[in-house]
């Protein structure tokens, strides 16, 4: 009868103390491994929608130059690219007048009214770099390209060539795969 209620006891402290040290271990391991791919999904996703906006914006180039509006080009460069898309991202904040980077929710694009920017804040776990910017910001520009053939400093629809309209970062940075 005694070896059978030995039996029935359960763990002694120790190997449950051996056991949540092996977890623990175990589960830094994973976090070591699966945290970079946080950051990996990040930065693919900011491509994707930024490749998305560059799309958005040809797209409309086109079809203002189909209907006969080419001189409003310009007026392009103005605009929140973000209204362009069907459905804007999900991690997008809005337009904002005054935006205050602290408030923006990490991995969120937002578009800055007063500067006329598109802003992305990036996220945790990784390997961005700013350059001469803000620590965890990307601000991008809608720059209008095109050639100014009569040398007047003015777009003209008739005798300038548009080249384009490409989304440029303001500050220098450094996103690694």
């Amino acid at each position: 009868m005694r070896s059978s209620a030995r039996q029935a006891r359960g763990f002694s402290l120790l190997e449950l103390v051996v056991v949540m040290c092996a977890v623990a271990i175990l589960a830094g391991f994973a976090l070591d491994r699966l945290l970079p791919l946080v950051g990996r999904a990040q930065r693919a996703a900011f491509l994707q929608v930024r490749g998305d906006l560059s799309s958005a914006l040809l797209l409309e180039a086109a079809d203002r130059i189909t209907r006969g509006e080419a001189g409003t080009l310009p007026e392009l460069a103005a605009t929140n690219p973000m209204t362009l898309l069907l459905e804007p991202p999900a991690n997008y904040v809005g337009s904002l007048k005054w935006p205050d980077e602290a408030e923006i929710p990490r991995a969120s694009w937002y578009y800055d009214e007063r500067l006329g920017r598109l802003g992305y804040r990036v996220g945790r776990h990784t390997r961005f770099a700013a350059g001469d910017g803000p620590a965890e910001l990307i601000e991008l520009e809608v720059a209008f390209v095109y050639q100014d053939r009569d040398r007047d400093g003015v777009f003209d629809a008739a005798g300038d060539r548009f080249d384009g309209l490409r989304l440029t970062p303001v500050h220098a940075y450094d996103w690694p795969d």
